[in-house]
């Protein structure tokens, strides 16, 4: 039984920035925009169906492929032109396809999904049939369904394509993709309807559509596929745009006895991987604001946000906290600048704040001054730097006058000297231009500089200080590596590197770095994370609602989400 609520559209929490309806005879741009409207969540559906929960026109009972139930309202991105239209939230009832099989149940799962909207349908005799062939024509009145306008009014009559009649079943999805750019057809005025779509001409109508839209997929590094070279010219762009939600398969690689990933972009497209693209498209790219972010304004606009590379967690958090889909966001950044760098930008005006786990370094005060800027810290958090080694060094703890001696004098080449066992010691060191060295100045340096041949073990990055320690052990002589970072980026690394395994943290005069002595300030290297932002910072701006958002129990949950200590 399909549960079902009605209730009047609230409008619009935004409008999409992108324009879509459709274009002139003249191939003018499109007049009209997608929107959001969102209803609220119904009394009548369980929580435990939130994520089966859509919308539908109540008029027709229409599904709407891009909608979904966030927080306590169900929100829907459709056509301008469908704005005074009613929508309902209803739980489509489950589909079954006759050719199910336990074998191919994730190629099945990805089609049911699309079924409940109406996206895949079934054949007359209900088979799915996942490995056989998409057509083009299939292809497009697939895409269309997502974005609603499989049937547009203004396209009825149109012949273009000499091999698309007004009698084909999908003639109607053909024509309304043509009429909004999404389609072109093949040369000499031929779609080629029944020939199987390749990947790349199904990543391109997808791509197209989304444009069209106004929505876009979250960002994806692509790196790790072997065969972006074979992408025809004309369709890179469209994989970079939707992101991580191309078709690809696995390759097994003989030389490095992985399995690879592969595009194989001219490859015919399969139902099951259509589905699965499709599935993957229109969940990622749908942004619905959460209350808080409607009570700051952040829904309308959100600050340019930089920092730290420690500080990234704090962006990812923010955005996740803020938005459904918050790393879809057309501002959400894809990395941090370095601190040096953040710090540069802000006083230069290109964004509006930063996260920053440092002080400012002298040089960054300087340009600051040069540049007539003055700088506003406002605490968030609290981390701290720490001193680290490899684990079996039988060393237990620095003092702070030792760390000093170590980074500007260079007094000690032996953990013998300092309290530790007779072993060789070999510090590491990070570039000026970075948070942890500005850690050093403030700390340390005392306007000193780092001694010169420890600067010969400089690591470029926060991460290859934790992987060049973990490399600097060795056995004949016994030695042992000295690194410094930052408290909550360290333990937050244990998901990328064995830290820890193969390293330890020392106390600094005889206290501990742990969240308790960091939070009460016994640990003597104790500091705070801080939204910077410049002085002139109008009180209404972006940035200084996004310093008050994370003061409150929502913004210290964003603190601990990202891995750091909230304040007490």
């Amino acid at each position: 039984m399909k549960k079902v609520l009605s209730c009047v559209v609230t409008i619009c929490v935004c409008l999409s920035f992108a324009s879509c309806c459709f274009a002139d005879e003249n191939n003018n741009p499109p007049t009209a925009a997608y929107t959001t409207v969102s209803i609220p969540f119904p009394d009548n559906i369980d929580d435990m169906d939130l994520w089966y929960t859509c919308a539908r026109y109540k008029d027709t009972k229409e599904p709407i492929t891009l909608s979904a139930a966030y927080q306590d309202s169900v929100y829907a991105t459709i056509p301008v032109r469908n704005i005074d239209r009613e929508i309902e939230a209803y739980v489509p009832d489950k589909i079954e396809f006759s050719d199910y099989s336990e074998a191919s149940s994730g190629e099945f799962f990805d089609m049911e999904w699309m079924s409940k909207t109406g996206v895949i349908k079934g054949n007359e005799n209900g088979e799915a049939r996942p490995y056989e062939n998409v057509t083009r024509a299939e292809a497009a009145a697939m895409i269309m369904r997502v974005i609603g306008l499989e049937s547009m009014p203004e396209a009825n009559g149109m012949i273009h394509f000499e091999d698309v009649s007004i009698n084909d079943w999908f003639y109607s999805a053909v024509m309304s993709a043509y009429k909004c750019g999404i389609i072109e057809g093949i040369s000499n005025g031929f779609f080629e309807p029944y020939r199987a779509v390749t990947r790349e001409e199904i990543t391109v109508m997808t791509a197209r559509a989304l444009k069209y839209a106004g929505l876009r997929c979250s960002k994806s590094d692509m790196s790790g596929v072997a065969d972006t070279e074979k992408i025809s010219d004309w369709a890179k762009e469209a994989y970079d745009y939707i992101g991580g939600n191309f078709i690809s398969e696995y390759n097994y690689e003989q030389t490095t006895g992985n399995d690879i990933a592969i595009l194989v972009p001219q490859k015919e497209t399969k139902r099951h991987e259509a589905a699965s693209m499709l599935m993957r498209v229109s969940g990622n790219c749908q942004v619905y604001p959460s209350k808080e972010a409607v009570n700051y304004g952040f829904d309308k606009k959100m600050p340019v946000i930089d920092g730290s590379t420690s500080t990234f967690p704090f962006t990812r958090a923010v955005y996740h906290a803020l938005f459904y889909n918050g790393e879809t966001h057309e501002q959400f950044p894809s990395k941090h600048s370095k601190s040096h760098e953040s710090y540069q930008r802000l006083i230069n005006g290109e964004v509006d704040m930063i996260f920053a786990s440092v002080y400012p370094a002298s040089d960054i005060l300087a340009l600051a001054a040069e540049k007539g800027v003055e700088l506003e810290l406002i605490p968030i958090a609290y981390d701290a730097m720490v001193f680290f080694t490899n684990k079996d060094n039988p060393a237990s703890g620095l003092t702070q006058e030792q760390i000093s001696d170590i980074y500007v004098n260079n007094a000690y080449d032996n953990w013998s000297e300092i309290g530790g066992s007779d072993a060789l010691l070999y510090p590491y060191c990070r570039n000026n231009d970075s948070g942890s060295h500005a850690q050093m100045e403030k700390h340390f340096l005392k306007g000193n500089e780092i001694n010169a041949e420890v600067q010969q073990e400089t690591s470029g990055t926060m991460a290859s200080i934790l992987t060049d320690v973990m490399a600097a052990k060795t056995d004949d002589p016994i030695g042992y590596g000295l690194g410094y970072s930052i408290y909550y980026y360290y333990h937050n690394m244990f998901y990328f590197y064995p830290v820890e395994q193969e390293l330890k943290l020392l106390a600094v005069d005889g206290v501990m770095p742990t969240d308790e002595t960091i939070a009460d300030g016994t640990y003597p290297l104790s500091n705070n994370t801080y939204i910077v932002l410049r002085k002139d910072t109008p009180e209404d701006a972006p940035a200084r609602r996004m310093a008050e958002f994370m003061l409150t129990e929502a913004g210290q949950q964003c603190v601990e989400n990202a891995g750091f200590g909230r304040l007490r």
